[in-house]
């Protein structure tokens, strides 16, 4: 995870935008791309931008690589107001889609009507950061209605144990457990399919008896989803199906 203290410029280098992030944890210098983002240089305290330059240089044909298919995958975005909130939600998990309606109202939290599956934010939509942190509040409850008792059911069912678990919105995990057993989902794991959710819970319920990615780890994992291989070849991308507004930090 990246420290608190990680700061973010964005850059520019003839054709190529992409930002830079700081961070105290971390020892080398390494590339990710974001589907929204787009591509995220995260480096340690003290790196040159010379450093920098010859790092973009040296992986190049990959950033150019990993742009093109990040934009195959892109999912069609949903309806957007003028502000970059959403009109609509998909929870493919849930194989749900709400419809978003903004009022300036007393109440102090998303109202869902289930049967219209409509949700009523009340605030002003003019102000994005409180709509944004009203639907976020809204949908870390939702996933822990909804995740929480899967993870008991699917632990169950292959026999594994855990401390606790509970849901947070994360940034860059999607899933994490503890050396003591506590389990961790990420609330965004509602808005990617079942089958990868599944893998995230098989994944970490396999870290309460491997602490690490062994091979017996990954055998363990194989053993209780026989399609762990692809799904964690598809989690590589799998942020494209979050929305930008949820992906963003607040």
């Amino acid at each position: 995870m990246f420290s608190s203290s990680s700061a973010f410029i964005e850059k520019k280098a003839e054709s190529l935008t992409y930002t830079v992030k700081v961070s105290k944890r971390a020892k080398n210098a390494r590339l990710k791309m974001m589907p929204h983002a787009g591509l995220v240089v995260v480096v340690p305290s003290g790196f040159t931008q010379r450093k920098i330059d010859s790092l973009l240089q040296q992986h190049e044909a990959w950033i150019r690589k990993a742009a093109r298919k990040i934009e195959a995958h892109r999912p069609e975005p949903l309806p957007m107001e003028e502000n970059g909130l959403p009109s609509a939600i998909h929870l493919r998990y849930l194989s749900e889609e709400w419809s978003v309606s903004y009022h300036t109202r007393s109440s102090r939290s998303v109202r869902a009507d289930h049967e219209g599956m409509a949700l009523h934010v009340p605030a002003d939509p003019s102000d994005r950061e409180q709509c944004r942190k009203l639907l976020l509040s809204w949908l870390r409850l939702r996933a822990g209605k909804v995740l929480l008792p899967r993870l008991g059911e699917v632990a169950e069912a292959h026999g594994f144990g855990f401390a606790k678990a509970g849901v947070r919105l994360q940034h860059s995990r999607w899933g994490s457990c503890s050396s003591r057993g506590r389990i961790t989902l990420n609330t965004k794991l509602l808005f990617l399919p079942d089958y990868l959710v599944y893998y995230i819970m098989v994944h970490e319920l396999c870290h309460t008896v491997h602490m690490n990615h062994s091979r017996a780890f990954w055998e363990l994992v194989k053993r209780h989803d026989p399609l762990c291989r692809a799904s964690n070849r598809e989690m590589n991308t799998a942020w494209k199906y979050v929305p930008e507004w949820a992906s963003v930090q607040p």
